[in-house]
């Protein structure tokens, strides 16, 4: 078998190119033989390690098979030197000859070997320094090495293969000579290179020629680039990207720029190139300057005309000027032909860039202007684009490197991290915002995507302040960071130099806690599993309450609300803080948004105030009423949205504050304990009491209830087994301590901002008065508050006399309000229990009963000077002569005697009228009077009040409070028709000149006016009684006074006479015109009614119920405004109303003028029958007395 077999094809065809160039040699000193190539080295002592390598290399045969070569044999002192620089000679000759040859590490030898073997036999030297080119047997390639191993390469390793990097060519090498000796391996001006050192020896297959170094193998082109002369400044640019395409680009041609050329760049660019940050622009100018062809393209292919694509792009045109000068483009060729294992490189003079290539970056000027800081960091997160980006407008925050580098190691996010790149994108907001475009609390969107915010981006808060000084521009901050200089404005891109790195915004917890005013609200969220929720819930807004709305809530609520085994409300609470969707200033003080969802599931109300200064008010889903927190705009951005803050907590429907849940919190339970034993554990569960039981037959079932609640070491000092035992005593102890909410404690005012704040259970002004359950059964059943001077409030039962009051008062401790009973009521701890007050006779009793004497004294002088004047001057004793015909009027005056019966018989049939009107009317009277005093709402109509009454009362309740108006008829009506008679005889005393004894209607009309003042001195107490008797029951507070005695002491008791005789001046302005149109009416319809001839004391009843009945309607036509405000007075807590037109203003303010006719309706239905049936009374009464007396 013939090792020529074993030869490919390709290099079989060169054999024959090689024997046709075999030439003599001419060298003085060569020598012919007819030994080959091997035996030459073997017999030269100079080749012992040239010899060991080829061995090692498995070149042996490849030697002996050539025919026609030229091999450059570097002698034993030039591979002695060259190993010391070279490890894979040095290993080479160090390894065991019987050691296993491992072919595949042994590649890289082969090939610098091939380096030195030409498949053809040289000529001779040139005859000058210009080199001659000689194409060698090696073929570079990427190295297929790989780990070591014992197989063989794919193919014998004694073949040199083509193809390789070079587009198939074989690697170059030249040859000169200079100052007479001959050189290979020099550049391409013929300097350097190995001196041939030996005579040429000519064998039977080729000519050695011996080498005094050994020939450098051409490296890659990077490595070409850092030890060319005049690569320098391209050598210190190079990056690692670069450095690979060099390295790893086969077939590859040069124009690379000497280092003058770099000149001709802008100053940024060669800043941005130096800060080994250009690596886009790098890579771009090697591309422009780069030839990537399946040819590598040396000189000698270098004719006129010729053009070339660089990789980038664009054209390369090959001219020649006429002095012999080659150009690239617009640069000379400085230096070609340098040769590399991948490609060819050649110098130019200058850079071959088109004009606009490489683009005005804010990246560029950012390095110029010392953020190389700032850059590197982008480019660490792959950020770039957004400082590269020339179409999109930008406005960038950039730290300085000085502030860079005054940071701590741990100040930034670490290199890479999502943390950072979230960190730099919060520098960059889009658009260009210029100075005149910021405002001062304005927030800018960020080209950071926050997850926190469903992918939506991220704002930064600026503040703005305005410059004092003319021509000074303002001062900036961005997310707190002041601006330092002018801003730099490049093409689409402004760049303001701040002070520090910005921070994105944190979790909502993180951002809240360096707030001390907040630490209540976060105690509460970590005591709760609400800390996670409220940390990645995306898009909310936490409106926090400050430290101070948990003191205003109630302390017992606040405690309630923290204790661990009200976590469940708690949270709700928390909840009820966080509105799901993100609400910034802006929205809040100019959106037309009102309702906001929250995380709890119920809704917040949003009031706006435009008339002061913007106050914004937020309502709860639940709690009480009148519950209401001012909204503080913070705008403390958080991963997830907006943190504001409240000044008061909010209470969601889904929270039941009950009663008992605040007796708890009171450390309360003997309390409740003995509420529960009284029968009324209903008011701690805030639900109705029992059907059927007392308290519901009273209409106590939709009462809200504020309990007085020692706390337990206020018993200590109390016997509760003898407490408890005692049934009574402590029913009466714990109705003692439970206020009903019957009335409103103050009118809800009509705009939410005129009663921001109300979370107490009752208004704890001093004096303020309260009726407890224990007020239905006892005259001191009432509870009054005192603030004293060190501003401690004080409780108390009302009117107790016991060591000057002392003895009967407790000190407010604590408070809270109950969502119950429609958010009226709750708890008041106290520190002391009340005792229920049981006063002497003469204290209960003795002062109402002097009153009375004191009163029935003053009607009996009245009646006295009445009969004197009687006595004196008497023409008519009473307002119809019951026996004379209508011609008696004219007569002379009767006797004393005969006008002191008709006026006793006036007196009766006036008493038995008033009865009559009594039990006809009354049911219409209170109809009436409910509709006058109900707050607006509680009845539809006159129908509706009796369908109310009779469902909660019965057929009797039409007739509560008739006591008071049938004890007092009597005198009232006596008085009435008495004083309408002493009237008429006024009349005629002051008329002695009249010329007919007949009164006109005027004169009537005039004597019925007179006749209501006397009357109100009895009107007036009994109406007070009347009113207050009628109007209890109709609201939720149920039966407050057990009889018209039980309202005369709580009147006296309350304010004195003065208090009974509220009303006095509003009643005189209802019966003073009514009572003229009353009798007006009443005479002239019997006269109508009279047959001529006849007399008016002979009409039959039918007649005189007519008259009766129209004197009724003609009186209660003009009687119904001032009735209204009389009503409304008497009814009214002490302090409403200052008096009669202060009561018609709030009256017609609050309700309308509509509501001064008011109850027009029954009145007008009762004014006929009530009257007639007075007026039959009347005339009846008196029949009866003339016929038996």
């Amino acid at each position: 078998m013939h090792l020529w077999h074993c030869f490919p094809l390709p290099l079989l065809a060169l054999v024959p190119l090689s024997l046709a160039a075999q030439v003599p040699f001419i060298h003085r000193n060569i020598s012919t033989t007819s030994t080959n190539l091997v035996d030459a080295l073997s017999a030269d002592p100079d080749y012992t390690s040239l010899l060991a390598l080829l061995q090692r290399a498995k070149l042996i045969p490849t030697l002996n098979k050539l025919n026609g070569s030229t091999l450059f044999a570097p002698t034993n002192d030039a591979i002695e030197r060259h190993k010391e620089r070279n490890s894979l000679w040095a290993a080479a000759l160090l390894a065991d000859d019987s050691a296993p040859l491992r072919d595949n590490v042994q590649e890289a030898l082969r090939q610098e070997l091939f380096y030195h073997l030409l498949n053809y036999t040289i000529p001779g030297p040139p005859g000058g320094q210009t080199p001659d080119v000689l194409f060698t047997l090696h073929y570079p390639r990427k190295s297929t090495s790989g780990p070591p191993s014992h197989e063989p390469p794919p193919y014998p390793p004694w073949l040199p293969v083509p193809g390789g990097t070079l587009g198939g060519e074989p690697q170059r090498l030249r040859i000169a000579t200079r100052n007479g000796k001959s050189y290979t391996g020099v550049d391409s001006s013929g300097n350097g290179g190995a001196e041939i050192v030996k005579s040429p020896i000519e064998t039977s297959n080729g000519l050695l020629l011996g080498l005094g170094d050994v020939l450098e193998v051409p490296p890659d082109l990077a490595t070409i680039i850092q030890r060319h002369p005049q690569l320098t400044y391209l050598s210190k640019i190079l990056n690692e990207e670069t450095t690979r395409f060099l390295n790893g680009t086969p077939e590859l041609t040069l124009f690379l720029p000497v280092d003058s050329a770099w000149q001709g760049l802008p100053h940024y660019e060669r800043l941005y190139l130096e800060s080994n940050l250009g690596s886009d622009d790098l890579t771009r100018i090697v591309n422009m300057h780069a030839v990537h062809r399946k040819s590598v393209k040396y000189s000698e292919s270098f004719t006129a005309g010729l053009n070339v694509t660089t990789v980038d792009g664009p054209t390369l045109e090959i001219s020649v000027t006429p002095d012999n000068k080659t150009m690239v483009s617009t640069a000379e060729l400085v230096e070609s032909d340098i040769y590399a294992s991948n490609g060819v490189l050649h110098t130019v003079s200058s850079l071959l860039i088109p004009e606009g290539a490489l683009k005005v970056t804010p990246e560029k000027y950012l390095i110029l202007y010392d953020c190389s800081q700032f850059v590197r960091l982008l480019h660490s997160v792959n950020l770039t684009s957004l400082i590269n980006d020339t179409e999109t407008h930008w406005t960038i925050l950039a730290p300085q490197d000085d502030v860079m580098a005054i940071l701590d190691n741990g100040s930034l996010p670490e290199s890479g991290t999502d943390e950072l790149k979230k960190m730099l994108q919060y520098h960059f907001i889009p658009g260009k915002q210029t100075q005149k475009k910021l405002k001062d609390g304005m927030l800018s969107e960020t080209a950071l995507e926050e997850p926190g915010l469903d992918g939506g981006r991220q704002v930064l808060g600026v503040e703005v302040t305005e410059s004092r000084k003319k021509g000074e521009d303002k001062s900036v901050r961005f997310g707190g960071a002041s601006t330092i200089g002018e801003p730099l404005e490049i093409d689409n891109t402004l760049i303001y130099f701040v002070s520090r790195p910005l921070t994105p915004p944190e979790d909502v917890l993180t951002t809240a806690l360096p707030s001390l005013d907040l630490s209540v609200f976060l105690a509460a969220v970590f005591a709760t599993n609400l800390a996670d929720t409220l940390k990645l819930t995306p898009r909310t807004t936490p409106l926090i309450p400050q430290n101070p709305a948990f003191k205003r809530l109630g302390m017992l609520v606040s405690s309630h609300l923290l204790a661990a085994s009200s976590k469940p409300d708690l949270e709700k609470v928390i909840q009820h803080h966080v509105l799901n969707s993100v609400v910034y200033a802006q929205e809040w003080r100019n959106g037309s948004q009102r309702t906001f969802s929250t995380l709890e599931g119920s809704d917040v109300h949003l009031e706006r105030n435009a008339n002061d200064n913007g106050t914004l008010l937020l309502s709860a889903s639940g709690g009480w009423a009148d519950m209401h927190a001012q909204l503080h705009i913070k705008n403390a951005l958080t991963q997830t949205g907006v943190i504001h803050e409240v000044s008061d907590v909010l209470i969601p429907r889904s929270v039941n504050l009950t009663v008992g849940k605040l007796v708890r919190a009171a450390k309360g339970s003997t309390m409740a304990t003995m509420v529960v034993k009284a029968g009324l554990d209903w008011v701690l569960n805030g639900t109705a009491p029992p059907e059927g039981s007392q308290w519901a037959d009273q209409g106590l079932g939709e009462a809200g209830w504020t309990l007085l609640c020692p706390s337990d070491d206020a018993f200590k000092n109390i016997k509760l087994t003898e407490l408890y035992a005692d049934e009574e005593r402590l029913r009466d102890i714990v109705t003692q301590h439970l206020v009903p909410l019957q009335t409103p404690k103050e009118d809800i005012p009509k705009n939410v901002f005129d009663n921001v704040l109300n979370n107490r259970p009752l208004i704890l002004d001093d004096e303020a008065t309260y009726t407890t359950l224990l007020s239905s059964s006892s005259l001191y059943g009432d509870v009054v508050f005192r603030v004293e001077s060190d501003g401690k409030t004080v409780v108390g039962i009302k009117g107790a006399r016991g060591d000057n009051g002392k003895r009967d008062w407790a000190h407010v401790v604590a408070w809270g309000r109950s969502t119950t009973g429609g958010g009226t009521g709750g708890v008041i701890e106290i520190d002391r229990l009340l005792i229920p007050y049981s006063p002497s006779w003469w204290n209960a009793y003795g002062a109402p009963i002097g009153v009375g004497v004191v009163g029935v004294g003053m009607i009996g002088l009245f009646f006295y000077a009445v009969r004197l004047v009687w006595r004196r001057d008497t023409t008519e004793a009473t307002y119809e002569p019951s026996d004379a015909s209508s011609s008696d009027e004219a007569t002379a005056p009767t006797t004393n005697s005969s006008s002191t019966a008709d006026s006793v018989k006036s007196f009766v049939a006036g008493g038995v009228g008033g009865i009559a009107a009594v039990l006809v009317g009354h049911p219409f009277d209170l109809t009436k009077t409910r509709l006058q005093t109900a707050a607006p709402g509680t009845y539809t109509g006159a129908i509706h009040v009796v369908k109310t009454t009779l469902a909660r009362d019965g057929a009797t309740g039409l007739y509560r409070g008739v006591v008071p108006p049938l004890l007092g008829v009597t005198p009232i009506f006596a008085v009435s028709f008495w004083a309408y008679d002493m009237s008429k005889l006024l009349i005629y005393k002051v008329t002695p000149n009249r010329t007919s004894q007949q009164f006109s209607v005027a004169e009537y009309a005039a004597a019925g006016f007179l006749s209501a003042i006397p009357t109100t001195l009895v009107t007036a107490p009994v109406e007070r009684a009347k009113v207050l008797l009628q109007v209890q029951g109709q609201g939720q507070g149920g039966t407050q006074y057990k009889g018209v005695i039980d309202v005369v002491r709580h009147l006296y008791k309350e304010g004195g006479v003065r208090s009974v005789f509220r009303g006095s001046f509003a009643t005189v302005m209802r019966d003073g015109p009514g009572s003229a149109a009353y009798f007006a009416a009443y005479e002239v319809t019997k006269k109508f009614l009279t047959p001529a001839g006849g007399s008016p004391s002979d009409l039959n009843l039918g007649a005189v119920i007519l008259a009766g009945g129209t004197a009724g309607v003609a009186m209660w036509s003009i009687a119904i405004p001032p009735d209204v405000l009389k009503s409304r007075i008497q009814s009214a807590p002490t302090g409403t109303y200052s008096g009669f037109l202060d009561c018609a203003r709030k009256t017609i303010a609050a309700d309308g003028v509509t509501a001064l006719w008011r109850g027009l309706g029954p009145a007008m239905a009762r004014a006929f029958p009530a009257n007639a049936a007075t007026f039959l009374g009347v005339e009846l009464a008196k029949q009866t007395m003339n016929k038996y007396f």
